[in-house]
């Protein structure tokens, strides 16, 4: 771990212009630091919510916040969760499935996936005093990006180009575990409302990576966008019950 593994999970996972001389995020793209990089991207959009709550309704403090995640990610993750819908969910053998992921229009069920993971996380945040939705986004940022990085450590990379193909390398489990040690840190700032979100989102994840073998036989960069975008919605659910 380094800060050049550090910049290179920036680049990968946001808009922020970071990478090497040679205009590419780094070999194993920092995947040690994904948790740490989705916890930041929280607190930019949590503060976002905070200040504009102040001054107006949570409504539209939590389209903001939700707008401003998608602005710093370059919708990376929304667009894979919407190739994904397409492909996982549409018929056809594993091949064709693929071609579907590929294809750049968006079908129907991406967009419904998109229209409701988007509404969610908005309605979600909205539900929410600003302190909480605070720390939910800054929570649900890191578990996020670590349920990204077990899917990358738990389900052999289908395809044979992508940026996907320098995710997978070697020593999966090692930043598994150090991505772990970062949402441990994050989770005690609401460590019961960070329980139940583990929870959900493992089990979330879990669910999308089991479609994901037997659609496609692994992952592809888009069931990772998936699995970020479900589970971070799992995270801001388990912070909107107010009784956890």
């Amino acid at each position: 771990m380094s800060l050049r593994s550090f910049r290179s999970a920036v680049a990968f996972l946001t808009v922020i212009p970071v990478a090497t001389e040679s205009g590419e995020p780094g070999q194993r793209l920092g995947r040690a630091y994904f948790p740490l990089v989705g916890a930041a991207l929280g607190v930019v959009a949590g503060a976002a919510y905070v200040l504009t709550t102040s001054i107006t309704s949570p409504l539209v403090a939590a389209v903001l916040a939700t707008g401003l995640l998608a602005v710093m990610t370059g919708g990376l993750h929304l667009d894979g969760l919407a190739d994904a819908a397409d492909g996982l969910l549409s018929p056809g053998k594993d091949g064709r499935r693929l071609e579907v992921m590929r294809d750049p229009r968006i079908g129907s069920f991406g967009g419904i996936a998109l229209v409701l993971v988007l509404a969610g996380d908005v309605a979600a945040l909205a539900s929410m005093p600003p302190s909480r939705a605070f720390v939910g986004l800054v929570v649900a940022g890191a578990l996020s990006r670590w349920a990204m990085l077990g899917v990358v450590a738990s389900l052999p990379y289908v395809r044979e180009d992508g940026l996907g193909v320098a995710a997978k390398g070697p020593h999966r489990a090692l930043d598994l575990l150090a991505g772990s040690l970062v949402v441990a840190a994050v989770g005690l700032l609401d460590w019961r409302h960070a329980l139940v979100a583990l929870l959900l989102v493992v089990l979330t994840a879990t669910l999308v990576a089991t479609i994901a073998r037997r659609g496609v036989g692994g992952a592809t960069g888009d069931v990772y966008g998936a699995v970020t975008e479900l589970t971070q919605l799992a995270a801001l659910m388990a912070f909107a019950v107010a009784a956890a």
